[in-house]
Parts: structure tokens; C-alpha cells; sequence
């Protein structure tokens, strides 16, 4: 709160930024602490308004790739662990104006996560435009010619992470969807500097698109289990994000019933194998409970 007061107080002067620059520390370090909450409701009602604050510190220090960072995760995060399940709760009830609604708003946060992550990508790289909306091939090159550390990986992954979740869920509009493989191409740049980061979280998206997308757009469902399974044995299966979206995507894709089964399963009876992935497990849960529910239907 007094973040947000000193911010109004001091809009755009040195001492706004000052007291700005002061609360980054504090606000990462929150962050990373809120990975180990149990109670995913208690968090989703909080995180609008922690959303809110960073948009007002991002406003007074749009080029700290902290707060930046921080924000584009909020988003997606947001996006992806309370309104995507808000949404199949709605379709699941037969409500399909409030699952338009709620896709429509999952959509906006993604696509102002990727542009905040487009942001920081310019700042540090004057000829990215010109790469990006050019040949793809000459795109993926250069990615392995300007991008060369593990440093660049937290932008590359999360700005191809927050677009890739926007086409995901706005198949409708072909303009969108025709940027899949720019997206792919960033977050396998991503994976080949470091495929460890955020639990293995390059290779659990690129399983996820090979397993669900059309051949014609680069879709494999072999290559997608062959990813999973790695990004699985990189984390000891303790990260049950990667299974749901394993049995989501995969296991829906080519039938495999059992599979789908077993993996959910998994999550619902793992328990608490680790407390800084906490929150994301229990989030997984609550989804795979309701996938469950689902079986007959999908299969």
C-alpha cells in the first residue's frame, strides 16, 4: 500500500523512482515466498491487486527488467491458474457467455504480458523488430547469432511463453496463430541456452504445442512425449505442471486414455514434494481433479 501511495504521490519526479527502485528488492523476494502459499484461492483474490501495484511501479520504472519481468509473470500467471480454470468451470456449467468473457480477459492479460516482454526485448536489441517480422529462417538464425547467453533466456521464454498461451486460446483469430512459429522458435532458442529454467518450463511448453497443434502449423505429438518426458526427469516429476499438460495435451491428442489416467493421478495423489513449487502444485491439483471428472468425455 504505500508503495502505491508514494507512487500517486510522486508520479514521473527522482523521489518516486527512488522509492520505486527501493521496493523491487522486496517485491521479488514476496514473490518467490508466494510460490510456497497452500492456499490458491487465498492468492488468486490477491493477486488483481497485486497486479495493480506493479502496473504502478512498472509506470514509474519501465526499464528495470525486474519489475518487468515480475509483471509479465503476474499476468501470465494469473491468466493461466485462475481464469483458464474459471473458464472451464464455466463451460463445464454450460455457461458459454461467461467462458467467452473469461477467455477474452485470459487473452488480454497474455497479449500485455507478451508486449511487456516485447518492451525489454527492444531494449536491448535495436534490430529484433526487423528479425522478427521477417523470413523465419533468417529469424531462427538470428536468435543464434544475437541471443548467446543464459541471461537472455527469462525474456525469450516468457514473452514466447505469454504469446503462445494468447494464440492458445484465441484459435478464432488467424492473424494470431499465423505468429506460432516466431513463438516457437523464441522458446527453443530459450530451451538450447538453458533448458532448466523455470522448471524445465521451455521444454514443457514445446511439448505442449507439438502435442496439440496441427502438422501444417509444426505439430508432432511423438516429438511432444519425447519433450515432456525430458522436462519430467529434469525435475524428478516433482513440478506437476508438466503432467497436466502432458495429459492435457498429449494423452487427449493421440487417445491414450491410461496415460491420461495415470498421469493425473499422479497429481492428485502426489502429496507436497517440494514447498517452492507449492502453489503451482496445488493449482495443478485442482485442475486435474476436474480433468478427472472429464474422463468419459474426452476419451
Amino acid at each position: 500500500m504505500f508503495v502505491s501511495v508514494a507512487l500517486a504521490i510522486f508520479p514521473g519526479c527522482d523521489t518516486g523512482r527512488f522509492t520505486a527502485s527501493q521496493s523491487i528488492g522486496l517485491i521479488t523476494r514476496g514473490a518467490a515466498a508466494i510460490q510456497e502459499h497452500w492456499d490458491p484461492v487465498l492468492v488468486g483474490d490477491a493477486m488483481p491487486g497485486s497486479i495493480l501495484q506493479l502496473e504502478g511501479l512498472y509506470a514509474t520504472l519501465p526499464e528495470d527488467d525486474r519489475v518487468g519481468l515480475e509483471l509479465l509473470r503476474a499476468y501470465v500467471s494469473y491468466a493461466y491458474g485462475w481464469l483458464e480454470p474459471e473458464a472451464e468451470e464455466a463451460e463445464a456449467r454450460g455457461d458459454l457467455d461467461a467462458q467467452e468473457e473469461t477467455m477474452r480477459r485470459a487473452r488480454l492479460m497474455y497479449l500485455r504480458a507478451r508486449n511487456i516482454g516485447m518492451h525489454h526485448i527492444r531494449l536491448r536489441d535495436a534490430g529484433f523488430d526487423a528479425a522478427v517480422s521477417g523470413d523465419h529462417d533468417a529469424f531462427v538464425r538470428y536468435l543464434e547469432s544475437r541471443y548467446r547467453t543464459a541471461e537472455d533466456v527469462p525474456f525469450l521464454l516468457w514473452t514466447g511463453y505469454a504469446w503462445g498461451s494468447a494464440i492458445s486460446v484465441a484459435t478464432d483469430d488467424p492473424e494470431l496463430v499465423l505468429d506460432l512459429p516466431k513463438v516457437r522458435a523464441m522458446v527453443e532458442r530459450a530451451v538450447e541456452l538453458d533448458p532448466s529454467y523455470f522448471e524445465h518450463g521451455g521444454l514443457m511448453f514445446l511439448g505442449a504445442l507439438a502435442s496439440s497443434v496441427p502438422e501444417s502449423l509444426g505439430g508432432d505429438p511423438a516429438q511432444g512425449r519425447i519433450l515432456f518426458e525430458r522436462a519430467l526427469a529434469g525435475t524428478n516429476r516433482s513440478f506437476f505442471q508438466i503432467q497436466l499438460q502432458f495429459a492435457r495435451t498429449y494423452a487427449v491428442t493421440t487417445g491414450d486414455r491410461a496415460l491420461f489416467i495415470a498421469l493425473l493421478r499422479e497429481i492428485i495423489d502426489g502429496g507436497d514434494p517440494r514447498a517452492d513449487v507449492r502453489l503451482a502444485n496445488r493449482l495443478a491439483r485442482r485442475r486435474a481433479i476436474r480433468l478427472l471428472q472429464r474422463v468419459d468425455e474426452l476419451f
